[in-house]
C-alpha cells in the first residue's frame, strides 16, 4: 500500500515531462562516452543531515511487520501469473511490446526480456537477480511496460529516440520460494574467497549476481577451479551477459531491495543508488553511470518520502554493477527498501517507475549529457541500519 503522504504522481501525459532537443544516437555514443570525463554543468550540492535524533526515531515510522507476522509474498506475481501478465501486456499494446525467452533456469523456467520501442539507442533494465527482492519486477509488470506501451504522447517521445528492454525477473526459480539464490542442487558451500557466492549450505543455489565478469577466464571461480568450472555455471547470468552483449545497450540498470536504512536526520531511506567503482573502469563509462545516479536523485528529490541516498557498493567485478561497467556501458543499480513483504509495495512500485521513467527521459531528449558526474558523490552516502522493536498485534 501507499503512504498516506506520498506525493509522487502519476505519469500520464506530456505535462509532466518537459521536451527538449534530442541528437544523442547510438552512432555517437562512444564518442560521447570518451568525452564525459570533462562535462560540468547541472547538479546542486547537497547539505550535510545533522544527526541527533534517538536510535528509535524514524520518519515516516512503518509501516513495519508487527507481533508474529511473516512476510508475506503472496501478494506478488509468481512464475504462472508472470508469464500471464508479460503475455496480457502484449496483448493489450498490440504488440508494441514484445517478449521474447533469453534462456532458461536450472528448473526449466524462461527467463523473458520485453521490448518496446524503435529507437537508434538501446537501453536495459534487469529485475529480480536475486529472488527474495521483488520490487522491481513488480514495478515494470504494474506500471512501466504498460506505460511505454500505451502509444502515448509521453512513451512515444521516449520510444522514438530508444529501444528499452526490460528483463522483469532473471532469478525466475528462485522467486518462487522465495530466496536470494538461484536454485542448483549441484552448487557448493559458501566460500567467497574460492569464488563459491553460495548459500550456506551446499545444494541450495548460486548468487547471480556475482557472475557477470566480462571475461569468465578472468574470474574468481575460474581462476581457482579452471577444470571443473570451464564456464560460468549460472545460467541466468549467462542469459543476461548474452543478451546484453547483442544488444549493446547505452546502459543498464539493475534493480534490487534492500532493508529499512535511515539517515543522520531520522528519515527513512526508500532507496540507495550507486556506480561502477572497479578500479578498471574507464572514466567514460563510469561518469555516464554518475550522471544517470545524479538524474535519479534531482528527479525524486520534490516527492514526498523518496528519500534517496549512495549504496555503499563494492569493487568486485562479477557484481553486474561492475561488470557492464567494465564492458563499456553505462551501469548502476537501484535498491529500494524492503523486508516488509507486500506492506508499502504501492509507494516503492511508484517510485521505482519514476526513477526509470527519468533516466529514459534524461537519455531520450539528451539532457543526460549536460549532467556534472562529479555531483553523484554529492549524493549522501546511506545512514544506518534500523530495527524496530514492537509489540505483537
Amino acid at each position: 500500500m501507499c503512504e498516506k503522504d506520498i506525493h509522487i504522481y502519476v505519469i500520464v501525459g506530456i505535462e509532466l515531462y518537459s521536451q527538449m532537443n534530442r541528437n544523442y544516437l547510438k552512432s555517437t555514443r562512444r564518442t560521447v562516452l570518451k568525452t564525459l570525463g570533462g562535462a560540468v554543468t547541472v547538479g546542486a550540492v547537497s547539505g550535510v543531515a545533522s544527526a541527533g535524533h534517538d536510535d528509535d526515531h524514524i520518519v515516516p515510522n512503518g509501516p513495519w511487520l508487527t507481533g508474529e507476522q511473516e512476510v508475506r509474498y503472496d501478494g506478488f506475481y509468481d512464475y504462472e501469473e508472470l508469464v500471464k501478465r508479460l503475455e496480457q501486456i502484449e496483448q493489450n499494446t498490440q504488440g508494441r511490446v514484445s517478449v521474447d525467452t533469453i534462456g532458461q533456469s536450472n528448473q526449466g523456467r524462461d527467463i523473458f526480456r520485453a521490448t518496446v520501442g524503435d529507437g537508434a539507442e538501446d537501453v536495459f533494465v534487469i529485475t529480480q537477480q536475486h529472488g527474495n527482492e521483488p520490487t522491481g519486477t513488480e514495478a515494470v509488470l504494474t506500471n512501466l511496460l504498460s506505460l511505454l506501451g500505451n502509444n502515448g504522447t509521453v512513451a512515444q517521445d521516449i520510444l522514438d529516440e530508444l529501444t528499452v528492454h526490460v528483463v522483469p525477473r532473471v532469478n525466475v526459480d528462485g522467486a518462487e520460494i522465495p530466496q536470494r539464490y538461484n536454485i542448483d542442487s549441484d552448487a557448493p558451500a559458501r566460500d567467497t574467497s574460492e569464488g563459491f557466492f553460495t548459500a550456506g549450505s551446499e545444494g541450495v543455489g548460486w548468487d547471480i549476481n556475482r557472475y557477470h565478469d566480462p571475461d569468465w577466464e578472468e574470474s574468481r571461480l575460474y581462476q581457482n577451479y579452471p577444470d571443473e568450472y570451464p564456464e560460468n555455471p549460472i545460467p541466468e547470468a549467462v542469459a543476461v551477459q548474452e543478451t546484453v552483449e547483442a544488444v549493446d545497450p547505452l546502459w543498464i540498470a539493475d534493480v534490487h531491495n534492500q532493508g529499512t536504512y535511515k539517515d543522520d536526520d531520522g528519515d527513512m531511506i526508500k532507496s540507495s543508488i550507486f556506480w561502477p567503482i572497479n578500479e578498471h573502469v574507464e572514466e567514460g563509462p563510469q561518469n555516464l553511470s554518475k550522471q544517470l545516479c545524479r538524474v535519479i536523485y534531482d528527479h525524486a528529490q520534490p516527492f514526498g518520502y523518496a528519500n534517496i541516498t549512495q549504496y555503499p557498493g563494492g569493487t568486485y567485478p562479477g557484481i553486474a554493477r561492475n561488470g557492464y561497467g567494465l564492458r563499456g556501458l553505462g551501469s548502476i543499480l537501484l535498491e529500494h527498501r524492503a523486508g516488509v513483504g507486500q506492506k508499502s509495495q504501492g509507494h516503492l512500485n511508484r517510485l521505482a517507475l519514476e526513477q526509470l521513467m527519468s533516466i529514459f527521459e534524461a537519455t531520450a531528449d539528451g539532457s543526460l549529457y549536460n549532467v556534472d558526474p562529479t555531483a553523484a558523490e554529492d549524493i549522501p552516502e546511506r545512514g544506518d541500519w534500523h530495527y524496530k522493536s514492537l509489540p505483537p498485534e
